[in-house]
């Protein structure tokens, strides 16, 4: 039997807690310790009989772990990151790569001087329904893309607002929820020319969004409109839809639809829209639904995958320039909101 990778933690946040959770599930990983300055952090050292560090030295000090995931907010990414690159220890960062492109630049420049495997933390792309998408769009079943549609409406509460890295710049939804939509909607579609945006923050009144519309132009001349908000309740985002992560209740809802020349798909529930004959919204529209039960092994997925890298047997399957890539259109789509003009990325 293959010897388990030791991965630390850095950071027992949302986030943090859920890596450590699919670590326990993954048959290649083993959870080596946690860094984190918290309470929690002190009852999950506890509960699972791992050693809990204060600082990100005490750990590199020991030199034991063979990987991290640095889970912690979006501002320290690039301290914390820089940290175990330079000690050519792999790193799986949560998503996004870091709050602002320069910062982004240094973390993935480290990367590629230590020679050091650096995996951004978008885990939608390690959902087999999303691969399934993905091969659907590629064997050419919807004709030619011509538009899409996503959808990212709920309700988070009070308390989640607490942390007040989360009321800060790159703490809104468009940091914190819109950039898995960017990561993915690039995977499926391809790269994006241009963008224009538009949002608001009369609801929660924060000083960071809550809501917004964002229209995105792709290279290969796909439409695409994102809606998004914090303050909505509804059925309707990846989240409660893909069944991946059991702390969101799941809806069966659809939260994307992609369509083509020959038809239309939404996910995650997969359902596929075609006419067998001619093509005509006169005629009858058909539908094919997939049985298979929603995918809610997408994190411990990217564990397993994230232990083949640091086996040198994979390449990453989201990369620092990946990152970097969703934190630019991500930059475009908030210069757009504040100027109102469409931005070329």
């Amino acid at each position: 039997m293959v010897k388990k990778i030791n991965i630390s933690i850095v950071g027992t946040g949302l986030m943090g807690f859920q890596h450590i959770k699919a670590i326990k599930k993954s048959k290649k990983a083993n959870l080596h310790s946690i860094v984190d300055i918290s309470n929690n952090a002190k009852n999950i050292s506890k509960k699972y009989n791992i050693p809990l560090y204060s600082n990100v030295s005490d750990l590199l000090n020991l030199k034991k772990t063979d990987a991290v995931i640095v889970a912690t907010p979006n501002q320290l990414h690039e301290k914390h990151t820089l940290s175990f690159l330079k000690n050519k220890i792999p790193v799986l960062l949560e998503k996004p790569i870091s709050d602002n492109i320069q910062s982004a630049k240094k973390i993935i420049a480290a990367a590629n001087k230590n020679k050091t495997p650096l995996l951004i933390g978008y885990h939608r792309r390690h959902n087999s329904i999303v691969s399934k998408v993905k091969n659907i769009i590629n064997k050419g079943k919807l004709g030619k893309i011509v538009s899409a549609n996503v959808l990212c409406w709920l309700y988070k509460h009070k308390t989640y607002y607490k942390e007040k890295w989360r009321v800060s710049k790159g703490g809104g939804p468009l940091g914190i929820n819109l950039v898995h939509d960017i990561d993915m909607i690039c995977y499926l579609l391809g790269s994006i020319k241009y963008v224009q945006a538009f949002t608001s923050n009369k609801t929660r009144k924060f000083k960071v969004e809550d809501t917004a519309a964002v229209s995105l132009i792709f290279t290969s001349g796909v439409l695409c409109s994102i809606n998004l908000s914090d303050t909505i309740v509804a059925p309707w985002s990846y989240e409660l839809t893909a069944g991946e992560n059991p702390v969101y209740p799941i809806t069966d809802q659809s939260a994307y639809m992609i369509g083509g020349t020959k038809g239309s798909i939404q996910f995650p529930n997969l359902k596929f829209w075609f006419y067998k004959k001619e093509r005509s919204w006169w005629n009858k529209l058909f539908v094919n639904k997939n049985k298979n039960k929603k995918d809610n092994n997408t994190l411990v997925n990217q564990i397993d995958h994230f232990a083949d890298v640091v086996r040198k047997k994979v390449k990453p399957k989201v990369n620092g320039n990946d990152g970097l890539n969703s934190l630019k259109i991500f930059a475009a789509i908030t210069k757009s909101a504040k100027t109102g003009k469409k931005v070329r990325i």
